[in-house]
């Protein structure tokens, strides 16, 4: 979750022209929901290059080069942690992204806030918080309503990160 917020203001600070229209059809089949740009576009365009020509390909865009020097070295960075992931997390990542992206403006900020109270957990409630959220993202809403609802769940998470876990599984995208 750290890392899709992160990748969120990568896509979210970084000019349009990073985030090129698309096909319909997407990159490596994938579906895209509407028309283009799309978040994290330019991270599923250039996901197959090496790290380096993907860094070279950054770095040679017209956009990035009107950034100031310290956006710049963030964006690098938030290239380099995203790469350092293992295949299923950056497509995780990815699909949260899409996801994002089409959700209504309330919703959008909804989330935002949903991160920013993440941020305030220790690193290991926030990792349970999430696993948590992705669980239920996959269960049909009366099965999630009987575990948010059990005494384990309600044993094991404070209510404020019993608040998170609720709010963040209805965002999650369902597991594959």
């Amino acid at each position: 979750m750290l890392a899709l917020a992160a990748l969120t203001l990568v896509v979210g600070c970084a000019p349009q022209a990073l985030a090129q229209p698309q096909e319909r059809g997407g990159q490596n089949g994938q579906r895209l929901k509407g028309p283009g740009p799309h978040r994290g576009e330019w991270l599923r365009k250039n996901q197959n290059l090496p790290p380096a020509e993907q860094e070279k390909a950054l770095q040679n865009d017209p956009a990035f080069k009107q950034l100031p020097p310290e956006k710049q070295q963030q964006l690098l960075n938030r290239l380099r942690n995203f790469n350092s992931l293992p295949p299923e997390q950056r497509q995780r990542i990815l699909d949260r992204m899409e996801t994002f992206e089409h959700l209504p403006q309330g919703q959008r900020q909804q989330l935002r806030n949903l991160y920013g109270q993440m941020q305030t957990l220790p690193q290991d409630r926030r990792i349970a918080v999430r696993q948590a959220a992705r669980r239920l993202s996959g269960m049909d809403p009366a099965e999630r309503e009987r575990v948010l609802n059990s005494p384990h769940f309600q044993q094991r998470f404070s209510p404020q990160e019993q608040d998170l876990v609720r709010g963040l599984a209805q965002f999650e995208p369902a597991q594959r």
